[in-house]
Protein backbone atom coordinates (compact mmCIF):
# COMPACT_ATOMS: atom_id res chain seq x y z
CA UNK A 1 0.00 0.00 0.00
CA UNK A 2 1.56 3.16 -1.08
CA UNK A 3 1.95 6.53 1.35
CA UNK A 4 -1.08 8.23 -0.18
CA UNK A 5 -3.00 5.65 0.27
CA UNK A 6 -2.31 4.67 3.95
CA UNK A 7 -2.69 8.48 5.02
CA UNK A 8 -5.88 8.98 3.32
CA UNK A 9 -7.15 4.88 4.99
CA UNK A 10 -5.99 6.89 8.57
CA UNK A 11 -7.84 10.18 7.69
CA UNK A 12 -11.03 8.06 7.03
CA UNK A 13 -10.80 6.21 10.33
CA UNK A 14 -10.01 9.27 12.56
CA UNK A 15 -12.92 10.67 11.01
CA UNK A 16 -15.30 7.79 12.03
CA UNK A 17 -13.77 7.46 15.47
CA UNK A 18 -13.51 11.33 16.54
CA UNK A 19 -17.78 11.73 16.77
CA UNK A 20 -17.82 8.14 18.43
CA UNK A 21 -15.45 8.99 20.79
CA UNK A 22 -17.06 12.19 21.73
CA UNK A 23 -20.44 10.74 21.76
CA UNK A 24 -19.78 8.46 24.73
CA UNK A 25 -18.40 11.72 26.76
CA UNK A 26 -20.26 13.02 30.16
CA UNK A 27 -18.42 16.40 29.38
CA UNK A 28 -21.86 17.84 28.09
CA UNK A 29 -23.69 17.16 31.58
CA UNK A 30 -22.69 18.26 35.22
CA UNK A 31 -21.82 14.72 36.20
CA UNK A 32 -21.12 16.40 40.26
CA UNK A 33 -25.29 17.14 40.19
CA UNK A 34 -27.24 14.49 41.81
CA UNK A 35 -30.76 15.83 41.46
CA UNK A 36 -33.56 13.77 42.60
CA UNK A 37 -37.11 14.04 41.22
CA UNK A 38 -40.17 11.78 42.06
CA UNK A 39 -42.34 11.20 39.44
CA UNK A 40 -44.29 9.06 36.87
CA UNK A 41 -42.73 7.43 34.07
CA UNK A 42 -43.99 9.43 30.70
CA UNK A 43 -42.73 7.73 27.94
CA UNK A 44 -39.62 5.44 28.02
CA UNK A 45 -37.17 4.11 25.47
CA UNK A 46 -35.51 1.29 26.60
CA UNK A 47 -33.32 0.82 23.57
CA UNK A 48 -28.84 1.09 22.98
CA UNK A 49 -26.80 2.60 22.86
CA UNK A 50 -28.78 5.09 25.47
CA UNK A 51 -31.95 4.79 27.26
CA UNK A 52 -34.24 7.69 27.57
CA UNK A 53 -37.32 8.63 29.52
CA UNK A 54 -39.18 11.64 30.66
CA UNK A 55 -40.99 11.45 33.99
CA UNK A 56 -44.07 13.84 34.78
CA UNK A 57 -43.38 15.28 38.30
CA UNK A 58 -45.67 17.65 40.53
CA UNK A 59 -44.27 20.89 41.82
CA UNK A 60 -44.75 21.85 46.02
CA UNK A 61 -47.61 24.32 44.29
CA UNK A 62 -49.48 21.45 42.32
CA UNK A 63 -48.35 22.30 39.07
CA UNK A 64 -46.70 19.24 36.82
CA UNK A 65 -43.39 19.57 34.84
CA UNK A 66 -41.80 16.99 32.84
CA UNK A 67 -37.73 16.20 33.40
CA UNK A 68 -36.47 15.02 30.31
CA UNK A 69 -33.66 12.33 30.66
CA UNK A 70 -32.64 12.29 27.72
CA UNK A 71 -29.92 9.55 27.83
CA UNK A 72 -28.84 7.31 30.20
CA UNK A 73 -27.29 3.97 30.61
CA UNK A 74 -27.56 1.80 27.43
CA UNK A 75 -30.97 -0.81 28.19
CA UNK A 76 -29.48 -4.24 28.00
CA UNK A 77 -26.86 -2.73 30.75
CA UNK A 78 -29.78 -1.79 32.86
CA UNK A 79 -31.57 -5.43 32.24
CA UNK A 80 -28.20 -7.03 33.59
CA UNK A 81 -28.19 -4.92 36.86
CA UNK A 82 -31.48 -5.99 37.87
CA UNK A 83 -33.97 -3.40 36.13
CA UNK A 84 -36.74 -5.22 34.83
CA UNK A 85 -38.40 -2.91 31.89
CA UNK A 86 -42.05 -3.63 33.52
CA UNK A 87 -40.53 -1.72 36.61
CA UNK A 88 -40.20 1.50 34.49
CA UNK A 89 -43.29 1.12 32.05
CA UNK A 90 -45.14 4.05 31.00
CA UNK A 91 -47.35 5.25 34.39
CA UNK A 92 -44.70 3.73 36.72
CA UNK A 93 -44.26 5.52 39.88
CA UNK A 94 -39.88 6.09 40.26
CA UNK A 95 -37.21 8.26 42.32
CA UNK A 96 -34.92 9.53 39.47
CA UNK A 97 -31.56 10.87 39.92
CA UNK A 98 -29.83 13.03 37.34
CA UNK A 99 -27.31 15.09 36.41
CA UNK A 100 -28.22 18.43 34.18
CA UNK A 101 -26.85 19.30 30.87
CA UNK A 102 -24.22 22.21 31.14
CA UNK A 103 -25.99 24.00 27.81
CA UNK A 104 -29.59 22.90 28.43
CA UNK A 105 -30.83 22.85 32.22
CA UNK A 106 -33.82 21.11 31.38
CA UNK A 107 -32.29 17.84 29.92
CA UNK A 108 -30.90 15.27 32.32
CA UNK A 109 -28.41 11.93 32.24
CA UNK A 110 -29.96 9.54 34.27
CA UNK A 111 -27.62 8.58 36.50
CA UNK A 112 -30.25 6.03 39.39
CA UNK A 113 -33.39 4.90 39.42
CA UNK A 114 -35.12 4.21 43.06
CA UNK A 115 -38.10 1.64 42.79
CA UNK A 116 -40.84 2.11 45.06
CA UNK A 117 -39.65 -1.46 46.68
CA UNK A 118 -36.32 0.17 47.54
CA UNK A 119 -34.20 -1.17 44.57
CA UNK A 120 -32.16 0.89 43.12
CA UNK A 121 -30.44 0.53 39.87
CA UNK A 122 -27.20 2.39 39.17
CA UNK A 123 -25.56 3.21 35.76
CA UNK A 124 -23.36 6.10 36.86
CA UNK A 125 -21.39 7.62 39.89
CA UNK A 126 -24.07 7.25 42.90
Amino acid sequence: MNKRLKGLLVAVLAAFALPAAAHHSFAIYDMTQNIEFDGVVETLKMRNPHMAMTLTVTNPDGMKKTINFVEGAPANMLVRMGLNPADVAVGKPIKAIGAPRKDDPNAYFLKAIILPDGRKIVSVGN
